[in-house]
């Protein structure tokens, strides 16, 4: 792999480990990190031509919502992908609402880290296989195995089908509904619509659904 990575993270340990980490398995060619929300943003507005951005959650200078929401609204082009210790289902189904690509646990070994670092650049957005079975989905051990049988693909209307295609790419509303020229109410609308489609309740479901039966872009 090749590219640009910026690694946010306040613990100087793990973010000096992640760095050396990712520079020696030459995941990236270029590793930068900064320490705290505001020079995250200081880095960004100086240069954000980055690859990807892997985010702590507990940042002591902001909540994480705080900077998930911002990357997302303000540098739509950089993939995202959560390195948290705060790893509950929930705070990982929070994390997709505002469209990250990606969510791995900082108990995670590196060899899972990397796995997921390349989903997301693939394109992929990535949920730990934990997570999905405790939300009710066993999904495929590789691209190669096919979806149960008896999965009917969802009948979606083409504005679904919009919403649902760049839900899938992990953007969110706000940049849906600006890429597709309608309120952000209309997609909250077609969202609950895909949900029901999919007998599902959130984004994190939806993207597991969409992975369990083989649905793409």
């Amino acid at each position: 792999m090749s590219g640009r990575v910026l690694v946010v993270d306040d613990h100087p340990i793990i973010r000096e480990s992640l760095t050396t980490a990712l520079l020696a398995l030459k995941v990236f060619d270029e590793v930068q990190n900064v320490d705290s929300f505001h020079s995250m943003v200081e880095r960004l507005e100086l240069d954000a031509r980055f690859h990807m951005l892997i985010l702590d959650l507990s940042l002591a200078d902001t909540y994480g919502s705080r900077s998930v929401e911002f990357i997302r609204e303000q540098y739509t082009h950089i993939p995202v992908l959560i390195f948290s210790a705060f790893d509950s289902p929930d705070v990982i189904a929070q994390c997709f609402e505002y469209g990250v690509h990606g969510f791995v646990s900082k108990s995670s070994p590196m060899q899972t880290i990397v796995s997921a670092i390349r989903v997301v650049l693939a394109g992929g957005l990535y949920i730990p296989p934990s997570v999905a079975h405790s939300m009710g989905f066993e999904l495929p051990a590789s691209a190669e195995t096919p979806p149960p049988l008896q999965a009917d693909k969802p009948q979606f209307t083409p504005k679904q089908r919009e919403v649902f295609e760049h839900l899938l790419q992990g953007l969110p509303n706000k940049e849906i509904a600006r890429r597709l020229g309608m309120a952000e109410g209309t997609v909250k609308t077609h969202l609950h619509g895909i949900y029901q489609i999919l007998h599902v309740t959130s984004r994190a479901q939806a993207i597991l659904k969409s992975q369990q039966l083989s649905l793409g872009t």
